[in-house]
C-alpha cells in the first residue's frame, strides 16, 4: 500500500507536492484501468448488432442526430456520474480513507443506536435492511469484476482482425484472448509489487496516446464539438424516445470502473485521484469518444471498430500492443479489487476465511487470494469462449455495473443523513436525479437480460446466497455458544474453590464474547482437571472502520489466579497476527515468549439435526462451507507446532 492522505499532510510542502504526483500516476495506473479502457469496446457497442439484434423496430444508424445525440449521452454520463457523483460526492463517504459500498455499511452501521430501535434507520439496520444492501452491493461488484477482464482482453485481441483487414479467422482473437488470461491469472501469485511501478507509466502513455487520437478525429471533423450541449441527448430522446433508451445500455460501458474510485481510496487518496481524472483522464477519454464520433460520422456504415479506425495505419501495431497491455493493467486493478472486497467481507462475517496471502512485506493491501483467483479464471474464460466477441460480450456487461451505481447511490443518501448530518431538503432534490439516472440505465440493460445480461446476474445470486446463508449461520452458531456460555467470573471461582491443579506453562485461549470463559478452556477444564500455571484469554474485536492504529491494538488486564484478559481491536482490513501482538502485550506488563506458550483453539462441529432455523439445504450448504473455511490456526498465524485444537459439537 503507497503513502496515505496522513502521510501527505505531515510532509513539508516539497515532499508534499512529489508523493502527491507519486500517488496520483498510481492512481492512474490502477484506480482508472476498467474505466480507461472503455474506448476499446463502449463507441462500438452503441453501434454495433450486439445492442440492436434483441430490439424490435431499432436498426443501427449513421445519421448525425444518432451519433451526436449519442456522444452527448456519453460526455453528460461522464460528467454526472464520475465527475458529480462519484468524484465529488461518493468520494467524501470514506471510514478511514477507506471507500465503497462495504466501507460506507460499516461506517453505518457504527451509527445504528440498538438501544434506541424505535428510530427508523435503527429498526431498518436491525431488521437485516442495511445488511442485505451491502450484500447486494459487494455481490454484484463480483458480476462485474469478472466480465471486466474477458471484454477487455477480448477488445484489444480484436485489434489483430483490424490489422490483418479480417483476413485471420476469427478464431485467432479469441484464441489470444484466452492465452493472456492464462497468463494473467497464472501471475497473480507473484503479487503486484514488482510489476506496479509500471502500472502508472504506461497507462499514462496509454491515456496520452488515445487523446491525441481523439485529437486528430476531431480536427478532421471538428462539427462534433457541438455535441457539448446537451440538447443533442435530449433532442434524441424526444424524437427516437426507445431508440436513446436502448442506447443506454450502450452508454453506460463509458462508466464501468466507476467504483474503484472510492474502493481504491486507501491505496490513493481523495486529492491524488481527483488531480489523476480531472487533469489526465476524463479529457483523455472525451478527446478519444469525440475523435470516434467524428470517423462514424464520415463513413457511410459503423467501421468493424470505430476505436482502431483512428489509429494511423503505420502505428496500428504498436497500438494493438498498447492497448492488450492497458486491458492487462485493467484486468489487474479489478482482480485486485476483488481480493480486496473478498477480504472486507470475511472481517465483516459475509463470507467464510479464506487463505489469503500476503505478496508484498512492505504494502499490507497487497494481497492473492487463489480461491477467487481460480473463480475469476474459469468464469472469464468460459465468457471469452461462449461470447468469441467484445460486441457480443458488451450484452452481458453493464447490469451489474448499474445494480451497484443503484445500491451506492441508497447507501450514498443514508451517509449524507446519518454521518454527515444533512437534511432531508437537500439530500431528496440532490440525489434524487443521481438515483433517476441509475435507474434508466438499470432499466435499458435489463434489456441485455436474454443475450447475456443474467450472468452477472446470476454469479451475484450465487454470491448473496453464499454471503446471506454464512451469515445466518454464523450467528445462529453464536446463538448456540451464547447459551452455554460460562461467565469469567463464575470460572475463576470456581478454579480456586475446587483448589484446581496447575501445570507449569502458558496457555492462550480464544474467545468471541467479552467476560466470557472461552469454549476451549471449559472443555479442557471438564476433560482433563488441570489448568496451565499462566492462562491468556485474548477476545478479538471486530471494529467500524480499517485499521486500527498499533498503539491501540493491544490491551492487557491482569486478573488473578495467574489469568490474564487480552483484548484486541481489529480494522475490517487488517490480518490478526497473534504471536506478534503477544510481543507487543508484553510492553503493556505481560511478561511472556510467543515460543514457549500453547494456543488452543476451538474446531466447531455443527450437528447434522434438524431444526426450523435453517432449510436443510442450506445447512448443507452452510456446513460445507464450514468444513472448507479457514482454521483459526492460518488465520492467526499461529505456529502449528504450538496448536491444540478442541472440537465443540453445536446443535441446532
Amino acid at each position: 500500500m503507497t503513502q496515505t492522505p496522513q502521510v501527505l499532510e505531515t510532509a513539508s510542502p516539497p515532499n508534499r507536492g512529489k508523493g502527491l504526483s507519486l500517488l496520483a500516476l498510481g492512481a492512474i495506473g490502477v484506480v482508472f484501468g476498467d474505466i480507461g479502457t472503455s474506448p476499446l469496446y463502449a463507441f462500438q457497442a452503441a453501434f454495433g448488432e450486439a445492442l440492436f439484434q434483441n430490439t424490435e423496430g431499432l436498426k443501427r444508424s449513421t445519421e448525425m442526430s444518432h451519433v451526436m445525440g449519442t456522444l452527448s449521452l456519453f460526455l453528460w454520463a461522464i460528467i454526472i456520474v464520475i465527475c458529480l457523483k462519484y468524484v465529488i460526492f461518493m468520494m467524501r463517504a470514506d471510514n478511514d480513507g477507506e471507500g465503497g459500498v462495504l466501507a460506507m455499511f460499516s461506517l453505518l452501521l457504527a451509527r445504528r443506536d440498538p438501544k434506541d430501535p424505535g428510530k427508523w434507520f435503527s429498526r431498518f439496520a436491525g431488521r437485516g435492511g442495511l445488511v442485505l444492501l451491502a450484500i447486494i452491493g459487494a455481490a454484484l461488484l463480483y458480476g462485474d469484476g469478472v466480465i471486466t477482464p474477458a471484454i477487455s482482453v477480448l477488445a484489444a485481441a480484436e485489434g489483430i482482425n483490424h490489422a490483418t483487414d479480417g483476413q485471420v479467422p476469427r478464431w485467432v482473437p479469441t484464441i489470444s484472448a484466452v492465452v493472456i488470461l492464462v497468463l494473467l491469472f497464472a501471475m497473480q501469485r507473484f503479487g503486484t509489487g514488482r510489476i506496479g511501478v509500471l502500472f502508472g507509466p504506461v497507462m499514462l502513455i496509454w491515456f496520452l496516446v488515445i487523446g491525441a487520437l481523439g485529437l486528430g478525429g476531431i480536427i478532421g471533423n471538428p462539427e462534433v464539438l457541438k455535441a457539448i450541449n446537451p440538447m443533442w441527448a435530449i433532442d434524441l430522446f424526444i424524437s427516437h424516445p426507445w431508440l436513446a433508451f436502448v442506447l443506454l445500455g450502450a452508454v453506460v460501458l463509458c462508466v464501468t470502473g466507476c467504483e474503484a474510485l472510492s474502493l481504491d481510496m486507501g491505496h490513493f487518496g481523495r486529492s491524488a485521484i481527483r488531480i489523476a481524472w480531472f487533469a489526465v483522464v476524463c479529457p483523455a477519454l472525451l478527446l478519444n469518444y469525440f475523435g470516434q464520433a467524428a470517423v462514424i460520422m464520415e463513413s457511410h456504415h459503423p467501421p468493424a471498430n470505430p476505436f482502431y479506425a483512428l489509429v494511423p495505419e503505420i502505428f496500428l501495431i504498436p497500438m494493438i500492443v498498447l492497448s492488450i497491455l492497458a486491458a492487462v493493467i485493467a484486468s489487474q486493478a479489478i482482480i485486485a479489487g476483488a481480493y480486496s472486497i473478498t477480504r472486507q467481507a470475511i472481517r465483516l462475517m459475509l463470507l467464510p476465511p479464506t487463505n489469503v496471502r500476503h505478496t508484498s512485506k512492505s504494502h499490507e493491501g497487497q494481497i492473492y487470494i487463489p480461491s477467487i483467483n481460480l473463480a475469476m479464471f474459469i468464469v472469464c474464460v468460459l465468457l471469452v469462449l461462449g461470447f468469441q466477441t467484445s460486441d457480443n460480450l458488451s450484452a452481458a456487461y453493464g447490469l451489474a455495473v448499474t445494480g451497484v451505481m443503484v445500491t451506492s447511490t441508497i447507501m450514498l443518501s443514508l451517509v449524507a443523513r446519518k454521518v454527515w448530518g444533512w437534511s432531508w431538503f437537500v439530500i431528496a432534490p440532490l440525489l434524487l436525479g443521481f438515483f433517476v439516472i441509475d435507474l434508466a440505465f438499470l432499466g435499458a440493460n435489463l434489456l441485455k437480460v436474454p443475450s447475456g445480461g443474467w450472468i452477472p446476474l446470476a454469479i451475484a445470486l450465487v454470491v448473496v446466497v453464499l454471503m446471506t446463508t454464512w451469515l445466518r449461520g454464523i450467528r445462529l452458531m453464536d446463538k448456540t455458544k451464547s447459551e452455554s456460555d460460562t461467565p469469567l467470573d463464575d470460572f475463576m471461582k470456581e478454579v480456586v474453590e475446587q483448589e484446581v491443579v496447575r501445570v507449569p506453562g502458558c496457555g492462550v485461549f480464544l474467545t468471541a464474547t467479552a467476560n466470557t470463559t472461552p469454549q476451549s478452556l471449559v472443555k479442557l477444564y471438564r476433560h482433563i482437571p488441570a489448568l496451565p500455571e499462566e492462562v491468556i484469554i485474548v477476545n478479538f474485536q471486530l471494529v467500524g472502520r480499517p485499521r486500527v492504529p498499533k498503539a491501540d491494538r493491544v490491551n492487557v488486564v491482569e486478573l488473578e489466579n495467574g489469568f490474564w484478559y487480552m483484548t484486541c481491536p481489529i480494522g475490517y482490513m487488517q490480518e490478526p497476527y497473534l504471536p506478534r501482538l503477544l510481543r507487543e502485550a508484553s510492553q503493556k506488563g505481560l511478561s511472556v515468549k510467543p515460543e514457549k506458550v500453547t494456543y488452543y483453539t476451538r474446531r466447531d462441529l455443527p450437528s447434522r439435526v434438524r431444526g426450523h432455523y435453517m432449510t436443510n439445504w442450506r445447512k448443507s450448504l452452510f456446513f460445507l462451507m464450514l468444513r472448507n473455511a479457514r482454521s483459526a490456526t492460518d488465520q492467526l498465524s499461529l505456529p502449528s507446532d504450538q496448536v491444540i485444537e478442541v472440537g465443540v459439537r453445536l446443535n441446532y
